[in-house]
């Protein structure tokens, strides 16, 4: 139903994992839960811990209800409106416990359990995650005053990252690097830079206008 990727096929199943020194990580501790994560815009990471006897409850309520059960899976809801949605369901082999869930809208709201789906369309949950808010793509679009630079620390920055060089006739590529410069600026990546760093800008500058009118003297030469 959708696009995934699991981290582990299978785990070692004995009881206490531990590598040849002697110590390591256990296989679990006990728990029934699961744990969703964000990774990026565009991907969900969640990892899980189901005991044996409380699978074994759900299974003996799905016979009493007449149920069969057909499969265990991981089952993903967008969680952003008033009403719960099914986006995705994952079947799940073997000893597998964690997996990556790659999204197509960020933004949102997301949900995941691990349970029992029956045969005739019936779910039976054994754990439920928390609730994660998917960050948006893209830059943000608020501006904090505090790391707001001069106009003319702005446009020393341009200068040294090579804006005064772009010619007339590049005047959109002019444009998108003073676009981004802009945007660079807003989100705090230039930090409290000290104004020092910058006094190369000038010199820069002054060396492009000496450039300029040596081409242009250049020029009326050969017209002459």
């Amino acid at each position: 139903m959708g696009e995934s990727s699991h981290m582990n096929d299978s785990v070692n199943t004995s009881r206490d994992c531990q590598s040849g020194y002697g110590y390591g990580l256990p296989c679990g501790y006990g728990d029934n839960k699961v744990v969703l994560m964000i990774r990026d815009p565009w991907t969900l990471f969640t990892y899980w811990e189901t005991q044996g006897e409380v699978e074994d409850k759900v299974r003996c309520e799905i016979n009493r209800r007449g149920f069969v059960p057909s499969k265990k899976i991981l089952r993903v809801y967008d969680v952003s409106g008033m009403v719960p949605k099914i986006v995705y369901d994952f079947e799940l082999k073997h000893w597998v416990t964690s997996w990556y869930v790659h999204i197509s809208v960020p933004n949102l709201k997301w949900i995941v359990e691990v349970g029992i789906l029956c045969v005739t369309g019936e779910f039976f949950s054994l754990a439920k995650s928390n609730i994660v808010q998917g960050p948006p793509y893209g830059m943000s679009d608020i501006c904090d005053d505090e790391w707001m630079c001069s106009e003319e620390l702005y446009y020393k920055l341009f200068a040294v990252t090579g804006g005064s060089s772009v010619g007339t006739s590049s005047m959109e590529m002019r444009e998108s690097l003073e676009r981004h410069l802009k945007s660079w600026l807003s989100s705090g990546g230039v930090g409290n830079l000290h104004e020092s760093m910058f006094g190369s800008a000038s010199f820069l500058i002054a060396q492009e206008k000496k450039r300029d009118n040596k081409e242009e003297d250049s020029t009326v030469s050969k017209k002459k």
